[in-house]
Parts: structure tokens; sequence; C-alpha cells
């Protein structure tokens, strides 16, 4: 993957988590029973906080490959509250699309920061 190439994706990816970010933390409850993570209002507002941090990192961190590695690991995190949201005898679809949306997300952004580490070695 080219340098060019990498940078616009982690853009991409950093305004989207920030985006994201305000979301979730300035309508926590909304939020969160929109993306499918039921009424959980103070799980929405704590992730919309740590991907405002993250996404800022993503964007003017350097190098950004740790900060990108900390979004897929959030992720996976992510993935996990939306897998046992769904295994509850009231579990919704969302939650289920969820916890695959954030699976595969996970294996972007593993993927991304290491095109990202990769990079930066080269650099070295």
């Amino acid at each position: 993957m080219t340098r060019r190439r990498t940078d616009t994706l982690a853009n991409a990816v950093g305004l989207v988590t920030l985006g994201f970010g305000v979301v979730l933390t300035v309508m926590p409850r909304r939020s969160a029973v929109a993306l499918g993570l039921g009424d959980r209002p103070a799980l929405a507002r704590t992730v919309g906080v740590t991907d405002l941090v993250v996404g800022s990192g993503v964007l003017v961190g350097r190098p950004r490959w740790p900060w990108m590695a900390a979004r897929a690991a959030l992720n996976l995190v992510l993935t996990g509250c939306y897998a046992a949201e769904a295994s509850r005898p009231d579990g919704n679809r969302r939650a289920r699309a969820g916890a695959i949306a954030m699976a595969s997300l996970t294996v972007v952004d593993a993927t991304l920061a290491v095109a990202l580490a990769a990079q930066r070695g080269n650099e070295e």
C-alpha cells in the first residue's frame, strides 16, 4: 500500500472516529439505542470519549500506527459488548450486526496499523 493511500485511509478513519465520538458523547442514550447497544448511556459516553482521544491520535499522533492499533483494540472490546447484548434473551438484530461490523473493523484497523508501522520502519 502506498504511503499516500495509507495516510488517506488513516485520515478517514480518524475523522469518522471523531464524528462517532462527538455523537456518542453528546447523545449517549439515543446513540446506544440506535447502534444496538441497548439502553446503556454510560457505555456509549465512555466509548465516545475514548473515540475522541483515539481519533485525535490517529489524525495528529506521530507515529500513527499505535493509535490505529489502539482503535483496533477498542473495536475488539466493542465486539464483545455487542455480542453480549445480542446474546441476551431480548437481544436485537442491531447488536448482532454491530458485533459483525466491529469484528470486521478490527481486522481493517489492525491491517492499517501494520501498514503504518511498516512504512514507519522503512523510513528509519
